[in-house]
């Protein structure tokens, strides 16, 4: 009998802690370190976020999983801003609702569940903001105002469109310094 979901989850981050392992709808997912091309663009957000982040007090964090609930799936974003003292529920794994901001960026494989799987997982668990950058369309897109089942609100800024960052943040980011 195969052992559950979670189960596999665990032995398989543990066995291959180089990885990125998730769990969405079911699937465990095992990706690869990004391409010189995704962690330069990285490198350029965490750059524009990092004076923020160092004046509040917050914290970037690369390569933690996101607990979502206890039946819930497993993501781990690219980037994770957290406040200073987060709410864990293991080591490896940060509460969604104590979080300010996770980032992805869209790689080849990772289109449809960053636009549409992940954001009906982080919105129930919380999570305030989800920004999607995604290089093949030179846009990103926001969600926030998270409700029970999804965001409430979603705004995409394409080409060298400014975008607002809402409370608790209280800034613009301009995206088309990072292409």
């Amino acid at each position: 009998m195969a052992a559950p979901l979670e189960e596999r989850f665990r032995l398989v981050r543990d066995l291959l802690p180089e990885y990125r392992v998730e769990t969405t709808r079911g699937r465990l997912l095992v990706n690869e370190s990004g391409t010189w091309q995704h962690n330069t663009l990285l490198f350029r957000i965490w750059c524009r976020l990092i004076g923020t982040v160092v004046e509040r007090g917050w914290e970037i964090w690369p390569n933690i999983t996101v607990y979502l609930g206890k039946q819930a799936d497993r993501y781990v974003p690219d980037l994770a801003v957290v406040p200073g003292t987060p709410r864990m529920h293991l080591d490896h794994a940060v509460q969604g609702d104590s979080t300010l901001l996770l980032v992805d960026v869209v790689s080849a494989g990772s289109s449809y569940d960053d636009y549409h799987v992940k954001p009906g997982g982080y919105a129930p668990a919380g999570v305030p903001l989800y920004l999607v950058v995604d290089p093949f369309r030179n846009a990103v897109k926001l969600f926030s105002e998270p409700g029970p089942r999804e965001y409430g609100r979603e705004t995409v800024a394409a080409g060298c469109e400014p975008l607002f960052l809402p409370a608790p943040w209280g800034t613009s980011l301009e995206p088309g310094e990072w292409w």
